[in-house]
């Protein structure tokens, strides 16, 4: 996998309501949460190291990953951040609000993988989303292929300071939806996957995780299984920091490493109603 990436969530911790290996999240426990300050407090993530000595309070503009760590470890700081009445919206449409942190509840939660994923629709975008001061809105999103719903938690930065501004259950975002599907049964049938490469897939791989020497040039669909590596499937944490689908016939998906800065970047085009993986790299 490629090294050097710009980890943007070294510390992640990933938000759930019912455990992890549940695509249905409920919302009807909103009436029986516990106290705030049963959330492990730690007050150590106010200063980064000795030499820097910043206040994550002031600093002028907030990086999201110093928030994000800052958020899931400190039960005050982060009933601090969360704008009350926070609103939970469900997929039907329906809404409830949580009035206050004692009537509030998220389990902090390292995910199955050690992974989260970026979906872009051109890799310029990446330019964006690394330039955090740039960022005004990022959601994380439980995205389940088997039903195309995402679960998330929505945050924004107003001042320079991040909060959370509500929680909402959707669809798959619409320009995404037939790539999705595709995906869904790309990641769960073989043969369909088999017939979905590129019959010249492009490759751009280390050749060892000792090694810095790269293998490169094109493969047949035969050669796929001898080089892929595990893909996203399933339900996986997805990042939405507002990004665009200018070209709907080509999608990027990165598979980026939370806290060893790996990446692998999936590159599909479709080519009249069929998508095709066109090139793999790491």
């Amino acid at each position: 996998m490629r090294k050097g990436f710009w980890v943007f969530l070294p510390m992640l911790m990933v938000m759930v309501a019912c455990g992890q290996g549940h695509t249905e999240r409920d919302f009807s426990d909103a009436d029986s949460l516990p106290e705030a300050d049963t959330l492990v407090e730690d007050t150590s993530f106010f200063f980064e190291d000795e030499d820097d000595g910043l206040s994550l309070g002031n600093r002028e503009v907030e990086a999201f990953s110093d928030f994000i760590h800052a958020f899931t470890h400190n039960g005050r700081f982060q009933a601090e951040r969360i704008r009350f009445p926070l609103l939970v919206r469900d997929i039907d449409g329906s809404e409830t609000r949580i009035t206050s942190g004692k009537r509030f509840r998220s389990e902090f939660l390292l995910p199955n993988n050690d992974y989260y994923t970026l979906i872009l629709g051109d890799m310029n975008q990446m330019d964006d989303f690394q330039n955090d001061s740039s960022l005004t809105d990022v959601a994380f999103q439980f995205l389940s292929l088997a039903d195309l719903r995402v679960d998330s938690y929505n945050f924004k930065r107003s001042d320079g300071r991040w909060f959370l501004e509500n929680r909402s259950k959707s669809h798959v975002d619409a320009q995404l939806i037939d790539f999705m599907h595709f995906y869904h049964q790309f990641t769960t049938d073989s043969v369909f996957q088999q017939e979905s490469l590129s019959q010249n897939l492009s490759l751009a791989i280390e050749d060892s995780e000792e090694s810095e020497d790269e293998i490169s040039g094109t493969i047949d669909p035969d050669q796929w299984p001898a080089f892929r590596p595990e893909m996203p499937s399933g339900e996986f944490v997805n990042i939405d920091f507002g990004q665009s689908y200018p070209n709907p016939s080509r999608i990027h998906l990165l598979k980026c490493g939370i806290s060893n800065g790996m990446l692998d970047i999936f590159t599909f085009q479709r080519d009249g109603e069929q998508w095709k993986l066109i090139s793999y790299e790491n």
